[in-house]
């Protein structure tokens, strides 16, 4: 095998097999000889090599580096195809991790392939994957949550992606998993400014709207947290209900171009607008309010409140948030030929799933959580989790100083379970869980979930209570 040698910055060397692997518009890309990495070679490389990139890739390596982090590198290794090191021959370029392999195709027509988004959003495309490869909703839920994390993590450290769109989160749907990448041209606001608008379907509004000013124009909009904030909306949206938040029959223009130009930008419409059905395709089965309280206004938010108000946007922290608290509510659906086979609990709604109208049979306990500002003084939070078999509750259900975050222990505390014509709560992992009559259910042992009874999952003072209710 002809290989040939990259020297990095810091002296290592390391061979690679000049065979083209991807390209892009600005890198072409190669294979290392042990396909553990890639060398991303720039293709301007004049660009490439003036001191303000050199600075940010630099930067992006150490002080804005989160797979650097004692306590949470690892977890954010696995998130980010993060840059390793920097290139300085045969060209200026970058080393970074290869794809896991759970990120390119295993069967099909397609083996071999990058899991770029579009697969799965797309109905038409969905349709040519084998089974296996598309995942079911829940899969979906917990992926948009991780790039949510994602996104929070670059926000919390300053940084912007700028061009974050399906081509640059790939997707292991089966696994519920993505990994985020092209993170070598960040951007840091008021040191190194976008050098791509995006792509078009995810950039913000604004940014098309004022594409045509200078840049040294004051009005005019470039890539920012603000705009990353739009694009991660329209990412949970796509993969959730499978169409763009944005694109329906309206038309703006009898030119195509300014007609895309308009749809996407200062005529932008959402296509489930409350007030303005304009824009709205028929025969919609699948529905903001068939996703739950907590993603409803989420969306509400993006597409409404802040379409054209980019301070006013959902946070990547509150799409974590929502979409957290929306698997709480999952209901596993009977039928065993629904694809999705997962959709949200609605409180006063029958239980019925809006991908293939199957109606849940039987009764489901719901837990409803209770916390105490003060000691012993329970009030309800107004949040829930169903159960159904092998419902896993977590520490952050436990109590409320615990958040579901890249630093929180996801095992398992508790699993539902169905015990005859009952169901029980099984205590896996809790240090104080009480049952109804007040008395300790140890490591092991279960408790019944009956209707209007109380259990206590902690006694720590930050503790929560959780009030039994059997739907429907």
């Amino acid at each position: 095998m002809k290989t040939e040698t990259a020297t990095l910055a810091d002296g290592r060397r390391v061979e690679f097999i000049p065979t083209v692997i991807g390209e892009g518009g600005f890198k072409r890309v190669y294979f290392t000889k042990d396909r553990s990495s890639v060398v991303c070679l720039y293709k301007d490389q004049a660009r490439a090599t003036e001191p303000r990139q050199l600075q940010r890739v630099q930067k992006l390596l150490t002080d804005f580096n989160p797979t650097l982090h004692a306590e949470t590198g690892k977890y954010f290794a696995d998130l980010f195809c993060w840059p390793t090191g920097i290139v300085v021959t045969p060209e200026f370029g970058i080393l970074a991790p290869a794809y896991p392999g759970n990120f390119f195709f295993g069967s099909g027509k397609w083996k071999g392939k990058e899991k770029n988004g579009k697969w799965f959003v797309s109905p038409k495309l969905r349709k040519l994957l084998p089974p296996a490869e598309r995942g079911d909703w829940k899969c979906y839920l917990e992926l948009c949550a991780r790039m949510a994390r994602g996104v929070r993590r670059m926000h919390m450290a300053g940084l912007a992606h700028s061009d974050l769109s399906c081509n640059n989160v790939l997707l292991d749907p089966p696994n519920g998993r993505c990994v985020i990448i092209d993170v070598d041209s960040l951007v840091v606001p008021g040191l190194y400014p976008a050098e791509v608008l995006g792509t078009p379907g995810y950039i913000a509004p604004e940014v098309i709207a004022t594409q045509h000013l200078s840049e040294h124009d004051a009005a005019r909009r470039l890539p920012c947290n603000y705009t990353d904030m739009h694009a991660l909306a329209v990412l949970v949206y796509e993969n959730l209900v499978r169409r763009h938040p944005l694109r329906g029959p309206k038309v703006h223009h009898t030119d195509p171009a300014e007609d895309d130009k308009l749809a996407y930008g200062t005529k932008a419409l959402f296509v489930e607008h409350p007030a303005d059905t304009t824009n709205r395709p028929g025969g919609l089965t699948v529905t903001l309010d068939h996703l739950g309280p907590y993603l409803k206004p989420a969306f509400v938010k993006a597409f409404v409140t802040g379409l054209h108000d980019p301070a006013k946007r959902p946070t990547a922290a509150e799409w974590e948030s929502a979409l957290n608290k929306t698997a709480d509510l999952l209901v596993p659906c009977g039928n065993s030929s629904c694809e999705e086979k997962w959709f949200v609990y609605r409180e006063g709604q029958p239980l019925k799933c809006p991908w293939c109208g199957t109606t849940a049979k039987g009764r489901l306990p719901v837990l409803e959580f209770y916390y105490a500002p003060k000691p012993g003084q329970f009030r309800p939070e107004g949040h829930r989790v169903v159960g159904y078999n092998g419902r896993s509750l977590h520490r952050w259900h436990a109590r409320t100083d615990v958040r579901n975050s890249e630093t929180t222990p996801g095992e398992p505390v508790a699993v539902v379970q169905p015990h005859g014509d009952q169901w029980i709560l099984k205590n896996v992992k809790l240090e104080s869980l009480i049952s109804p009559r007040g008395n300790p259910v140890p490591e092991g042992q279960a408790c019944l979930l009956q209707d209007g009874e109380e259990i206590h999952l902690s006694r720590h003072e930050k503790g929560r209570m959780v009030c039994v209710r059997m739907v429907p």
